[in-house]
């Protein structure tokens, strides 16, 4: 007698509930008794609801969400990180008019968009897949190595006072300072919008001399023989 779903193959039971012959890669026994596997899919997994395909409103409710950075992913149920990826966005727009510097909204807010843009979708396709979706920081995945950066402070200084320093040439060009200088509003403001920027400048001065000093220190250290 052959297998009733390998023909090639010797039947070697009889299938408890469909009562058809099956060979042993067919047959697996539970409490002594030998059930075939399409069996045991037919009654277990048949029930199963089956998954939906989005419609074509769903499809454009998520571009609609795609297109805000962050948004999508607050729709998936990634709270932590849309809401990290729309403050990185907004945040940029926002400290980068105030202090003058408009010339880096683009430089940063662009690569944010399309990173956010092409990840929602990345997730929602291993979502579809049945992956789980863990809702990690926006740095803990980091497609860059940012660790020298933060522990050289000299290199952090260089970039903190270099932007200051950009702000601080934006703000003096947007007012005028050397003609009618205290008989207008202009030296109030200029005042005003010049605070971060000197901030920024000071700081990374800091951050460069205490590298310089650190460095010094280690280099005095006699080394150990």
């Amino acid at each position: 007698m052959q297998c009733k779903y390998h023909p090639n193959e010797e039947a070697l039971a009889l299938c408890e509930k469909c009562k058809n012959p099956i060979c042993s890669e067919c047959t697996l026994q539970i409490d002594g008794r030998n059930i075939c596997h399409h069996c045991i899919q037919t009654t277990f997994f048949s029930d199963l609801p089956q998954e939906s395909k989005p419609s074509f409103i769903d499809k454009f409710l998520f571009l609609c969400t795609s297109l805000v950075p962050g948004a999508a992913h607050m729709k998936m149920g990634l709270m932590r990180r849309g809401l990290q990826l729309m403050i990185l966005a907004l945040g940029v727009i926002v400290i980068a008019t105030y202090i003058g510097l408009d010339l880096i909204i683009p430089l940063a807010l662009i690569p944010t968009w399309f990173f956010s843009f092409f990840e929602s979708y990345s997730l929602r396709r291993r979502k579809a897949e049945g992956q789980l979706l863990e809702d990690r920081n926006l740095f803990d995945q980091q497609l860059f190595d940012y660790s020298l950066l933060f522990k050289n402070r000299r290199i952090l200084g260089i970039i903190i006072s270099v932007l200051g320093f950009l702000s601080l040439m934006q703000v003096m060009d947007r007012y005028s300072v050397f003609s009618d200088l205290f008989r207008s509003w202009d030296f109030y403001y200029m005042i005003k919008s010049s605070l971060i920027p000197i901030v920024l400048i000071l700081t990374g001065i800091y951050l460069i001399f205490k590298a310089k000093k650190a460095q010094k220190t280690i280099s005095d250290v006699p080394k150990e023989q």
